[in-house]
């Protein structure tokens, strides 16, 4: 009985400290989010675009949001968390970064993952009062996935800001 009690002691302690050991979230997932450090607008680690590029749908985005006081960011990565839906990852990456204003949460993120082939747009609880999730699948499907096919990223995703912007005006 008393090696009983040591054994889920040892287990109790050994879950705390994998708890522990994650970065902290408002979920209780344990996701490794990339570090923004500069707060890009375009965090691109799978380098899809040129720094021109990079740079163009940056700017397009602060003209956006001077505009409107919507805020977007982009990130591309290699490949997302194994045991993770893009979607998830993206909606604990655009809370852990903070992106969109606290009052109104008018977010949105686009999540690239280069080589699981995924895409994800995460919007805020502001934002999905005018841009709904179907819209977001629709623009996927119709803007992003037929340039990404003749890998034409940055035309991609410069259309589908387009598409998200006209929506969210």
């Amino acid at each position: 009985m008393l090696q009983t009690f040591g054994n889920r002691l040892f287990i109790l302690c050994f879950a705390s400290l994998l708890l522990l050991s994650c970065k902290e979230t408002k979920s209780s997932i344990c996701i490794d989010i990339p570090e923004n450090a500069n707060q890009n607008i375009v965090y691109d680690t799978a380098e899809l675009f040129s720094k021109t590029e990079r740079d163009s749908l940056a700017y397009k985005i602060i003209q956006f949001e001077k505009q409107t006081t919507n805020q977007t960011a982009i990130l591309t990565i290699d490949s997302i968390p194994k045991h993770i839906d893009i979607m998830e990852f993206g909606k604990e990456v655009a809370n852990y970064w903070g992106i969109g204003t606290k009052e109104k949460d008018n977010g949105l993120l686009i999540t690239i993952s280069r080589y699981d082939r995924k895409i994800a747009i995460n919007t805020g609880l502001g934002t999905e009062k005018t841009i709904l999730d179907y819209e977001c699948k629709i623009i996927i499907d119709s803007v992003m996935v037929p340039q990404f096919r003749k890998t034409q990223y940055y035309k991609g995703v410069d259309k589908a800001l387009d598409a998200l912007f006209a929506l969210w005006d």
